[in-house]
């Protein structure tokens, strides 16, 4: 076993934000941002202004992430507020959003606070990692194709994972590596995203009520179902409706 403490003996590490910002630039698919305690970008990388549509890092410096993104009810600066004043952090939480083009595009998105000298918080570093289509060539795709089909299938509120998987003769370990290899994402987190786009497509489209998309996305009740949009896209099934109908 490696001995890390004498491997790096000798060597000072200081975080070097300029460095990582080099760094996170080189990564088409995760966006790179510190933010002040009044959650206003003071670093980012380079796919973040891409996404948001701006030329350039100083026309994002500055802004909040609601000045740039389309904000639906509360908002991504609300979310960093709250890491910033409860100073706990949020890993690998599943969010939607949408692009400057107005696409819809899911991400995992973690924020840590950062503190200053006195351990008081100054602000927050996070990254989100964009979710790109997955291969359907991958050899692992294959072997979830009954799993993605099993989702499809007019949801069953209380579905569990561990059934599916049995259904389609995976073992939970299995299940969750090739979910992992293919989509970057637990199989749970690929049911709540599949059940939510569903959702997402019958505000747009339709004028059901918001407990009958709550059933047919798979949901037991009219309140679990709001409480996981509203974590997901920051905003109520009724405030999405709405933003669509008016845009």
């Amino acid at each position: 076993m490696l001995d890390t403490k004498n491997l790096l003996h000798g060597i000072d590490l200081v975080l070097d934000l300029a460095l990582m910002e080099q760094v996170f630039d080189r990564l088409p698919n995760v966006l790179f941002y510190v933010k002040d305690k009044e959650a206003r970008y003071l670093m980012v990388n380079a796919t973040l202004v891409e996404r948001s549509a701006l030329v350039s890092k100083g026309d994002v410096i500055g802004k909040t992430a609601d000045e740039l993104f389309e904000v639906t009810g509360s908002s991504t600066m609300m979310q960093d507020l709250s890491v910033i004043r409860s100073g706990e952090p949020i890993i690998d939480v599943l969010r939607l959003f949408f692009s400057a083009d107005g696409h819809r595009q899911w991400c995992l998105s973690s924020k840590f606070p950062v503190r200053d000298a006195e351990g008081q918080v100054a602000g927050l570093l996070g990254i989100s990692r964009i979710l790109p289509r997955p291969d359907e060539k991958h050899a692992s795709y294959k072997r979830l194709l009954q799993f993605l089909k099993r989702l499809e299938e007019p949801a069953q509120p209380n579905l569990r994972i561990s059934e599916i998987a049995r259904e389609v003769q995976l073992s939970l370990d299995t299940l969750e590596r090739l979910c992992r290899e293919v989509f970057g994402l637990t199989p749970k987190q690929i049911m709540m995203r599949m059940r939510l786009d569903r959702a997402c497509r019958l505000l747009e489209t339709t004028d059901a009520s918001i407990t009958d998309i709550a059933a047919e996305c798979g949901y037991a009740d009219h309140s679990a179902f709001s409480r996981q949009f509203k974590a997901a896209t920051l905003c109520t099934p009724q405030q999405y409706r709405a933003a669509h109908r008016t845009s």
